[in-house]
């Protein structure tokens, strides 16, 4: 710490420039190591970029705590939240210099703080968080006193308030937080052996506190699961009881404002952990579920919707369909299709958030506009046929009741308690046979995952830097609207990303995947890359420590990557 104070000090009377010179070499805090990534150039430009590096045993934590991928990342999780909580505490009536990316409710990989194993480290488990500090400045010189006091004096306060381990109290709550995403992670992997599609544990907290709060509702009434689908499965020398949903075809219906929409989502978010505390962290379903919905205005480039929707008027072909402005069934149809080339094997569907004429098409319609000239095939036809194929769905259906034909599986929410109703649900349609006129369809074929060079190819041109000035390609996130370059995407309509580190996040893997490109198929080269960072963190990605940045799934990266267009 006091070389840092006399390399401050050197710069009194000196202009604000020269800040820069911290970033020529890394500085020893005690038992961190403190690096500049990025100085600002001003004190009026975005803050300064700092890294810093501590050995796991030097906050007084043992390596037992980190000696798998899983137990990392749950601490990784404890301890930037940790940090968060104290800087958050710190700015309340203040310009705090320092900041960090607060996370969700959701664990994820992040680059904000990540613990690295003894295998990457020589042998020595690693903290390594990157934060946000705002430079001071006398006009346009070095504001020294300042300065000092927030490297010599804030920041090492702020650092080791919030990560050295004080007391068993904090050793319980770390221990607390790692074994619930172990839970987690076994009730996971115990889905497949129960040929289950879904497990929701009772005593869950579905609803949430309001439309923009991924919070629990305090008033919620705690799920229970209905006996004829009630499970037990066993994590980490516990056994757990709910609601398994099985594989197959699962109807989830009710009256409105009964939880239908609720249990989707609970379930739509479940691809990813949650704290504890949450309500749905022992909440699982297959990971590689899928929410499907309306995107209309959506760009399609080079995706085959023939098994669902035939040639289009004017002759405009479905086996390699390209638009700027897909309608919405056409566009629920790509997303569906793309979903099944990338690897779902599960995909979450309400009929709230679809396309009438993609889920159905009832008799009357079929007479006044017959098979001939209708050129969608909606999915009740084709429901069958995909799960004999292995897709599962699992559809909220308030009025689409031909569904219940089809479905393996029905489910009732009354006032936020499901019921089993397959039963039920059987003896109407023996006795309500269905109306729907039968249609001769060919037989579903499955498209290969598309070459990524082959798909990307007409883009790389357009992957350069938008200025003179610009060294390298940037990534840019406004909203929902990503920009690599002059290639953008509109990204804000994709249901599963949890928020813009997420999404900043896939912008960077798509870049990569551009500079990148090889003739492979592209689920392989999202799947690699997704591999490296789940293992090593975001730091070997070039520009993959310059912003907050969270890891999304392959099925998003691959998403983000399928609406790419150049402007």
């Amino acid at each position: 710490m006091k070389e840092i104070y006399q390399k401050l000090r050197s710069l009194t009377g000196k202009s604000y420039g020269l800040y820069k010179s911290l970033a020529q070499k890394t500085w020893k805090f005690g038992d961190f190591e403190l690096e500049f990534l990025h100085v600002q150039g001003d004190p009026y430009a975005p803050p300064s970029r700092l890294k810093f590096r501590i050995p796991l045993s030097a906050l007084g934590f043992s390596p037992e705590l980190a000696n798998n991928a899983v137990k990392r990342l749950a601490l990784a999780d404890f301890l930037l939240r940790r940090l968060a909580e104290e800087i958050t505490a710190q700015s309340v009536g203040v310009d705090f210099p320092i900041s960090i990316a607060n996370p969700g409710q959701e664990i994820l990989t992040r680059n904000s703080l990540w613990v690295g194993g003894p295998s990457e480290n020589e042998g020595v488990a690693i903290v390594e968080a990157t934060l946000w500090v705002k430079l001071p400045g006398d006009h346009r010189m070095v504001d020294v006193p300042n300065a000092c006091d927030i490297l010599t004096s804030i920041l090492p306060d702020t650092l080791s308030t919030s990560l050295y381990c004080f007391g068993e109290g904090a050793i319980e709550s770390a221990r607390r937080h790692i074994e619930s995403l172990e839970v987690r992670t076994e009730l996971l992997a115990a889905l497949e052996m129960a040929k289950l599609v879904a497990f929701v544990p009772d005593g869950a907290i579905l609803p949430r506190a309001s439309g923009i709060s991924e919070l629990p509702l305090a008033s919620a009434v705690s799920f229970k699961s209905p006996p004829e689908m009630r499970v037990t499965l066993k994590a980490c020398g516990r056994e757990i009881t709910g609601m398994g949903i099985p594989k197959g075809i699962t109807v989830i219906a009710g009256g409105a404002y009964h939880g239908k929409s609720t249990l989707l989502s609970a379930l739509e978010k479940a691809v990813y952990p949650h704290i504890p505390g949450d309500g749905r962290e022992w909440i699982v379903v297959d990971s590689t579920a899928v929410r499907i919905c309306d995107e209309g205005g959506r760009s399609v480039r080079n995706t085959r919707i023939a098994p669902l929707v035939r040639e289009l008027p004017s002759g405009i072909s479905t086996e390699n369909f390209s638009t700027l402005s897909a309608s919405g069934s056409t566009s629920e149809a790509s997303n569906l299709l793309e979903a099944i080339e990338f690897g779902a094997h599960t995909v979450l569907i309400d009929e709230d958030t679809s396309a009438v004429n993609f889920l159905i098409r009832d008799p009357r319609m079929q007479k006044l506009v017959g098979a001939s000239r209708e050129p969608l095939i909606p999915l009740i036809d084709r429901a069958r046929e995909l799960t004999s194929l292995g897709l599962n769905i699992v559809l909220v259906a308030g009025a689409c009741g031909d569904y219940l034909n089809v479905a393996d599986t029905v489910i009732v929410m009354n006032q936020y308690q499901p019921e089993w109703a397959t039963h039920r649900a059987k003896e109407i349609c023996a006795s309500e046979p269905p109306h729907r006129l039968p249609e001769d369809h060919p037989p579903f074929i499955q498209g290969l995952s598309r070459s990524l060079l082959a798909y990307v190819e007409e883009l790389l041109p357009h992957v350069r830097p938008t200025s003179p000035v610009e060294r390298q390609v940037k990534v840019r996130v406004q909203g929902g609207r990503l920009q690599i370059g002059f290639v953008e995407a509109e990204i804000g309509p994709i249901p599963q990303f949890c928020d813009s580190a997420q999404r900043y996040g896939a912008g960077l893997i798509v870049l990569n995947l551009l500079q990148n490109a090889v003739d492979k198929p592209s689920l392989e080269c999202i799947e690699k890359i997704y591999a490296q960072i789940a293992n090593v963190g975001f730091r070997k990605i070039p520009q993959g420590m310059n912003r907050d940045v969270a890891l999304p799934r392959p099925a998003e990266i691959a998403m983000t990557l399928l609406r790419l267009r150049n402007y």
